[in-house]
């Protein structure tokens, strides 16, 4: 039963589940903090059972107490004691005064900044009041610390906790390297754990496992083990070495693969140690795709994969339609089918799961009688016939649907209602779709034929793990199914696609594709309703001077809303080159001039440059002509030659280094000082006008009688273009030239929108001879003098 408490007193009871002899069911989702769960033991002894103790501490993480009565309720073992969800309200102007006081007496420069102390009793009035904030801040404004103070002070004062979500790992490296120990130095007794998606983390158990039977892996995991005996936190983030996609998935922690209590490396598993170190923590740092897997599993009824939580801040929340966007996408590829049926078969000279199945079973140990053994074999005989043949079944359909639809023109093709009517769908895609989905269920009915062999027995360790491979299938097998189903019916809430599938022996083949058109109603019911008291912030949320784009497309209605502009002197720090007379993006001299162009700037910065472009094509392109022209001393990095890391510090140990980049780079990277000089953007980055998912958004906004160009793709294209421009200009010491190559801006009434979005640099306009003046005399004319 769950029980209210009132000063110390159970006051209010409600009966929740009733047992058996020995067990009882646990109904995880009822109970929220300050409450109790009473478990009776009819037999007086009151000591807490193995599973007691499991339950004790799930319920523990979320501040539910935990008693074990006997019959009459008159001796009690209190397990767990319950947490008081009080209220707390912050002072504003005890948090001003902290950072006008105490953070000045940090040893390391500092200075009050009136924008970061004005966004911190924001902040604290958000949390307080557990009401929605939007703040956007210019870069050095020194956001991260506006939020962690008041957060850390919430938390301590309520006993509570706040999530930081983030969408890039880059923040998270400086959150925690930089920010937090900030708050330690100031004397806040404050908790931090940073947790990640599970099956980011080492499973011991299943690398003991690999290392018996390693197959053609023996020397990856080898790796893996000797890393592991080393590893504080057992996470990929830690990693110093690539592990191919297969390998981890033989060694990663695995919800449908875990034994809980029962591993014997329960107490020092790395998933658990770290969710238990979240469980303990004032102030819990994750990523967007972590806390929105969350809120799910929590909308559904379900315990979430955080423990719960009072507050919330986001930043980085520019990226929050596209994380939601992410989270709730189904994707069907032949590689996705066999990467859920490879661990059941043998490769090399690794058994499968069925084969180790089978062994398990039998011997003189086994809890199977010989009918039962029997029925096991045979049912495992048929899976595996069905088994072998589904992943040759779905790379076959999934390549000739690439060929009738995608061969031509690799360009995504989207479904719609009309398509429904034209041979093509009913005559092609139906019946090899329904032939893919009748072929998932008969090879996961043929597991689950087999598991029933089992399902009544109580199994040791031993037996049991050796199911848990067969039970994951099943789940993977039915989703995928379910995925087909879905994409063979109409939904108008659902923009459904074929796409060139990507990555290994996908070559050829077709992906199905489905994401929600609208996730404004969706965070709504996710995010904002449950957790009100959330902060949302980002150097780049406003277009036009406004949050409406913003606020429409995550579905946050209400909202205190203010806006920080970076305290920089872009005047004097910056120079914002238009050149007016390149021809067209869509020229076919385009690309040929404005590689002219770049290589020109290029020499002009003596390097120190990032070129952002909006396509791997001009990443090349540009590439080539850079190495072609410049020095042999000044290195050119393209991205794709080398892992993001890597290429950013070769930038940084050049200074005459010229990097290349598309998406990764636009935001998330951080140069300060003279290392990078010059940011150039050719084009600008509107988003690919054909792709699925844009073309239905823009559909549902002009049925809306809204103009799809100035409510979506302008607004999309200026907070991209704000994140470029906001590579350049990262402390007061900073100085260097932004050059947009685009003439759109100069021809389209959008331009001067655009140009109005970007911070206040000195713009030069004119014929590019004229641009490339400006620019050497303004790298000639050196650091200007700006008030601190």
């Amino acid at each position: 039963m769950i029980g209210d408490v009132e000063d110390g007193l159970v006051v209010e009871v409600t009966i929740t589940a009733r047992g058996r002899d020995h067990d009882v069911l646990a109904l995880l989702d009822r109970p929220r903090a300050g409450q109790v769960v009473v478990h009776n033991h009819p037999g007086g002894d009151l000591r807490p059972s193995d599973a007691d103790m499991a339950l004790a501490s799930v319920y523990g993480e979320d501040g539910v107490g935990f008693v074990i009565v006997d019959s009459e309720v008159r001796r009690d073992n209190w397990v767990v004691e319950p947490v008081d969800a009080r209220a707390f309200s912050l002072d504003q102007d005890q948090i001003e005064a902290l950072f006008s006081g105490a953070l000045s007496k940090v040893p390391r420069d500092w200075e009050v900044r009136p924008a970061q102390v004005s966004m911190a009793r924001g902040v604290a009035r958000a949390l307080s009041d557990a009401t929605p904030l939007a703040v956007e801040a210019g870069t050095g404004t020194g956001k991260s610390l506006a939020y962690l103070v008041p957060a850390a002070q919430w938390a301590l004062g309520a006993d509570g906790k706040v999530v930081v979500s983030t969408f890039t790992r880059a923040l998270q490296s400086q959150l925690l390297l930089a920010d937090i120990p900030i708050l330690r130095e100031l004397g806040m007794d404050v908790r931090v754990a940073v947790l990640q998606g599970r099956s980011n983390y080492l499973c011991k158990r299943r690398l003991g496992h690999a290392l018996e039977h390693p197959g053609d892996d023996e020397e990856v995991l080898h790796h893996i083990a000797e890393w592991e005996e080393q590893a504080s936190g057992g996470s990929t983030a830690d990693l110093p070495f690539q592990v191919p996609r297969e390998v981890w998935e033989r060694v990663s922690s695995d919800s449908d693969l875990t034994l809980n209590v029962r591993c014997p490396h329960y107490t020092s598993c790395h998933y658990y140690r770290a969710r238990r170190q979240a469980a303990g923590a004032h102030i819990i740092v994750v990523n967007h795709a972590l806390l929105l897997a969350d809120l799910q599993i929590k909308e559904s009824g379900a315990r979430g994969v955080l423990p719960k939580f009072g507050r919330l801040i986001l930043d980085e929340a520019h990226h929050l339609e596209d994380a939601a966007t992410n989270a709730l996408t189904r994707r069907l590829t032949a590689r996705a089918v066999q990467l859920a049926v490879a661990p059941l078969l043998p490769r090399g000279r690794r058994k499968g799961a069925l084969d180790t199945t089978l062994l398990a079973f039998q011997g003189a140990g086994s809890p199977l009688n010989h009918q039962r053994m029997d029925r096991l074999q045979r049912r495992l005989t048929e899976a595996r016939t069905a088994l072998e043949s589904l992943p040759s079944t779905a790379g076959v359909i999934l390549e000739n649907l690439f060929h009738d639809t995608l061969a031509q023109d690799p360009t995504p093709r989207r479904v719609t209602p009309a398509d429904e009517a034209l041979p093509w769908w009913s005559g092609q895609m139906v019946p090899s779709l329904h032939h893919l989905e009748e072929e998932l269920l008969r090879s996961t009915s043929a597991l689950q034929e087999a598991l029933q062999v089992v399902d009544d027995l109580e199994l040791p360790v031993a037996q049991a793990q050796a199911l848990l491979d067969l039970q994951r299938a099943v789940r993977r097998l039915l989703g995928h199914a379910e995925t087909v189903g879905l994409f063979l019916k109409r939904d108008q809430a659902q923009c459904r696609w074929m796409e060139p599938a990507r990555g290994r022996g996908e070559s050829g083949r077709a992906a199905l594709v489905m994401a929600p058109i609208d996730m404004a109603a969706l965070l709504r019911q996710l995010l904002w309703r449950p957790l009100p008291g959330t902060a949302a912030t980002s150097a780049t949320l406003t277009t036009g001077g406004n949050f409406s784009y913003w606020a429409g497309r995550v579905g946050l209605d209400e909202a205190r809303e203010e806006v920080f502009p970076s305290p920089f002197d872009h005047q004097t720090q910056a120079l914002l080159g238009l050149p007016r007379d390149l021809p067209s993006p869509d020229s076919p001299t385009f690309l040929a001039r404005s590689a002219e162009v770049l290589v020109d700037a290029v020499r002009v910065s003596e390097g120190g440059a990032f070129v952002l472009c909006t396509s791997y094509r001009a990443v090349d392109e540009y590439a080539r002509a850079l190495r072609r022209a410049l020095p042999s001393g000044w290195p050119v990095l393209a991205q794709g030659e080398l892992a993001r890391p890597l290429l950013l510090e070769r930038f940084k140990a050049h200074r005459n280094a010229v990097l290349v980049g598309t998406d990764s780079f636009w935001e998330g990277v951080n140069v300060k000082g003279d290392g990078l000089r010059l940011v150039i953007i050719p084009r600008l980055p509107f988003r690919v006008p054909t792709e699925p998912l844009q073309v239905a958004r823009q559909e549902a906004l002009k049925a809306q009688g809204l103009d799809p160009f100035r409510a979506f793709s302008l607004p999309q294209a200026i907070i991209k273009l704000k994140q470029g421009y906001g590579r350049l200009i990262r402390s007061r010491t900073d100085r260097g030239v932004v050059l947009f190559l685009d003439n759109r801006l100069h021809t389209k009434l959008y331009g001067k929108v655009m140009l109005l979005s970007m911070p206040p640099a000195r713009q030069v306009k004119g014929p590019w001879r004229l641009v490339k003046e400006s620019m050497a005399a303004f790298y000639q004319a050196g650091p200007a003098e700006t008030s601190p």
